[in-house]
Formats: structure tokens, C-alpha cells, sequence
């Protein structure tokens, strides 16, 4: 399959699966805050810093041993690759047992000290809805390893496929139980049961795709994992900033300004950064090609497909801030039935953040495309522990603009840090990348535009 076919197919999975992603994020809120109440959501949300803190006990390696994984078997190494995925597994069953316990000794050791006792809900359904929902997550580990599997065979599309009905299946049944009534322990049975079913039919799959075990025998080597851990720790460090970043801010609003405060940050946050889902649908679509030409040596054909995706990717935020200048506040009050008003100036500082975002973004994707994690992740870690610093002291004195003036300094922050460095990688200048990437966009749309006259 040529370069061009593959991402178009990864880009069709990609969008679909981005408008089901959208929908998990936003669709069921105005449902969670008609059934359960805004101060009930609210407590709910932070609940969740719960399991996002915990659910990472899988210290990164199911990243590491996938990427891992893609870069021998893209040059050949498929005994390699091989010996690779089956220590990783192997260890990843280790780490998904102890995380399991883990994860439920220190949420009870929680609720010894009375800490659930301070939330609107009752302290024995939020430890037992919190615990199940660690389960859930818990179990997803596995997806990241297969899904090198499907990246590895050119047929990423298939994984995209499959992971967008898991998330269709989470909206149905979240929708379901807030209809029937249902409170948190329903809502994370619900999100267990979904996990506990499709995440083995999906490894099933990725193998028979694959069909690397009807070639070579895997084997576990006892060398490999001192090497996956330490990428592994790398890629850990990812959901450890995104938990001080998005949780501790959640964090910081609850306690300085309440649980109301909480709802209203969070759900203009989620609209904001829904851009997010745009930006990842086309990294999605031309990810798995970038990752396997870089890793068989052809730099060019892909930086080439880089160069692309970011002018993309930057028409695409500049399309989205014109959208949210002009119909941002209307959306947002239809989409929460009025109940809950985001104040003018805080709508400007989210806005500003977007270009910010899709530019770090888009480059953060080179790093983890060669398997070295730690300077994107070693950045956001320190970036996310100053924003967070920057919105407590400022929620103090200003409210909740201090909170998205926060998190503005984490784009630009990050913007900063991570352009120059991911332009020397692929031997580029950023300012010349950026050229390029829109010398790019501008000859995508004289083809297209070309196409059409003729039509």
C-alpha cells in the first residue's frame, strides 16, 4: 500500500473516530449535569484525580515496548521485534496485577483517613466507584502494545476502527445509565464491563493482522527489560504532567474557588481543548507512516509528511479560533442549557492558548516517533508543575482567569522548548519548518482548488 492510500485510510478511521472521541468528551456533560447537578459532577470530577493518578502504574512501559517494537520490525529485526513484544507482555501482566492492588490498598488506605468523607458523595460509593474504575483502566494497558502490531502490518486504520466502537461503546452505556438514574458505581461498571470484554477481542485481532507469531517464536529476554523500563519511565513521565497539569488545576479551582468553580473551568477547558481532537485526528492519519519511513531511514519522505501535517495542523487552529471567537459563548450555553455562564476574559485567554497547543503538539510526535520520550516528557513535567504553581497564585487574587492565564503559560512554555529541539532532529530550522509547512498548505489548496475548476 503506498504512502498516500495508507494515510488517507488512517485519516478517514481518524475523523470518525475523532467525532466519537468529540462526543465522549462533550456529549455526555449537559446529560451528567441534568441528571446529577452541577455540585454533583463537580465532586465527581475530582474524584476521577483519583484513578488519573493511579492508572499510570504502568510506568510507561506498554509506550516504550510498542514503539520499541515498530522501530526493529521496521528495519527488519521481526526476531527482534518478536523477543521484544513477548518480554513486554509478559511484564506488562506483572505490572497490571500489581497496579490492580496496589491501586486498591492506597484507595482505602484513603478512606481510612476519612478523605472521601469531605464529597457530596456518600465515602463507600466513591471508594468502590473509584476502584472499579482503576480496574477498568487498568486492563487498557494492553492496547498500547497491539497497537504496534496493526502500525507494523501498515494497517493502523483497523486499530483506529476498533478503539472508536470501544469509545462508542463507553458513550452508549454512560448515556444509558444516566437515563436510568444511575450514580457513579453504575457509571464505572459500566466503563469496566466494556474494558473486560473488547480489550482481548482487540489483541486477538492485532495478532491474526500481524501474523508475526506464524514467522518467528517470540522469546523472553531478561536483557530487553532493563532497556523497556528505562524508555518505559520516559513515556511515564507523559501521563504524570498531564495529571499535575489537568488534575492539579482541577485541584487547585475546587479548593480556592468550590465545586461550581470546578464545573465551569472544566467544561470550558473541554470545549477549548476539543481542538485537541482535530489536531490528533491528522496526527493519527499520518503518525504511523512518519514513524515507519523515520524508522527505516528515509528522514526525507518523513519530514516531508511532518512538514504537512503541520500546516495543517496550524490552518486547522486558526479556523477554530475564529469559529470559538464568533460562536464559542452561544455553543457553550446551549451545550450546558444555560447553566453555567464562562466569563469574556476567561474565553480569551483559552483562545489564545489553541495556535500555542497545535504547534507543541504536533511536534511532540517526533520524539516518541524515535523512542526517546524523555525530552518531551522531562519539559511538560516541569512546564505543568509551573503552570499549576502560576494558577494557584493567581486564582487567589484574580479567580478563575488566574486558572487560564495558567494554563496558557503551559503552551507557550512548551512552544518554547520543544520547536527548536524537534527541528534539529529532522535537520530543519523552526522558523524555515513553519515556512514550509505553510508554502505546504498553500500548495494543497491550489491543487485542490485546481481539481475542482476542472470538475
Amino acid at each position: 500500500m503506498s504512502i498516500k492510500k495508507s494515510i488517507l485510510k488512517n485519516g478517514i478511521a481518524s475523523a470518525i473516530q475523532k467525532v466519537i472521541k468529540v462526543l465522549e468528551q462533550l456529549f455526555l456533560i449537559p446529560f451528567f449535569i441534568n441528571y446529577w447537578g452541577a455540585a454533583y459532577y463537580g465532586e465527581w470530577l475530582t474524584l476521577t484525580i483519583i484513578p488519573s493518578f493511579l492508572a499510570f502504574s504502568e510506568f510507561g512501559f506498554g509506550s516504550a515496548t510498542a514503539n520499541t517494537f515498530l522501530l526493529k520490525y521496521a528495519t527488519g529485526d521481526k526476531q527482534g521485534a518478536a523477543d521484544v513484544a513477548k518480554t513486554g507482555v509478559r511484564i506488562m501482566t506483572y505490572l497490571v496485577l500489581g497496579a490492580i492492588l496496589l491501586s486498591i490498598l492506597i484507595v482505602f488506605t484513603l478512606y481510612k483517613f476519612d478523605v472521601f468523607n469531605k464529597s457530596i458523595i456518600p465515602s463507600n460509593q466513591a471508594v468502590f466507584a473509584v476502584v472499579i474504575l482503576l480496574v477498568s483502566k487498568i486492563i487498557g494497558f494492553y492496547q498500547q502494545i497491539f497497537e504496534a502490531y496493526f502500525r507494523a502490518a501498515r494497517k493502523a486504520s483497523l486499530s483506529i476502527n476498533f478503539t472508536t466502537f470501544i469509545s462508542g461503546a463507553n458513550i452508549i452505556g454512560g448515556l444509558l445509565v444516566l437515563i436510568a438514574g444511575g450514580k457513579v458505581i453504575q457509571f464505572a461498571i459500566v466503563s469496566l464491563s466494556v474494558s473486560v470484554i473488547l480489550y482481548p477481542i482487540y489483541i486477538l485481532i492485532a495478532e491474526r493482522v500481524l501474523g508475526l507469531n506464524k514467522e518467528v517464536k517470540g522469546n523472553y529476554d531478561k536483557t530487553l527489560v532493563k532497556q523497556l523500563v528505562h524508555v518505559g519511565f520516559g513515556y511515564f513521565l507523559a501521563p504524570i504532567w498531564q495529571a499535575i497539569y489537568y488534575q492539579g488545576t482541577t485541584f487547585v479551582v475546587r479548593i480556592v474557588l468550590g465545586p461550581i468553580a470546578v464545573t465551569v473551568f472544566n467544561t470550558a477547558r473541554t470545549l477549548i481543548r476539543s481542538s485537541s481532537q482535530a489536531f490528533s485526528m491528522l496526527l493519527n492519519a499520518t503518525y504511523p507512516d512518519f514513524q515507519f519511513e523515520l524508522a527505516a531511514g528515509r528522514k526525507e519522505n518523513a519530514t516531508k509528511i511532518f512538514i504537512v501535517t503541520l500546516g495543517l495542523n496550524i490552518a486547522m487552529a486558526v479556523v477554530f479560533i475564529i469559529a470559538i471567537g464568533f460562536f464559542g459563548e452561544t455553543l457553550y450555553h446551549l451545550w450546558t442549557n444555560k447553566a453555567l455562564t464562562v466569563p469574556f476574559d476567561v474565553w480569551l485567554v483559552f483562545m489564545a492558548s489553541v495556535l500555542f497547543y497545535a504547534l507543541w503538539y504536533t511536534f511532540s510526535f517526533i520524539f516518541e516517533a524515535i523512542n526517546k520520550p524523555y525530552t518531551y516528557t522531562l519539559a511538560s513535567l516541569i512546564c505543568a508543575i509551573i503552570s499549576v504553581f502560576i494558577s494557584w497564585i493567581l486564582c487567589t487574587h484574580i479567580g478563575l482567569i488566574g486558572a487560564a492565564i495558567g494554563n496558557l503559560c503551559f503552551d507557550m512554555l512548551m512552544c518554547f522548548i520543544l520547536l527548536p529541539l524537534g527541528a534539529t532532529i529532522l535537520n530543519k530550522n523552526v522558523f524555515s519548518m513553519i515556512k514550509d509547512s505553510m508554502f505546504s498548505l498553500k500548495n494543497l489548496l491550489i491543487n485542490r482548488i485546481k481539481i475542482h475548476s476542472v470538475l
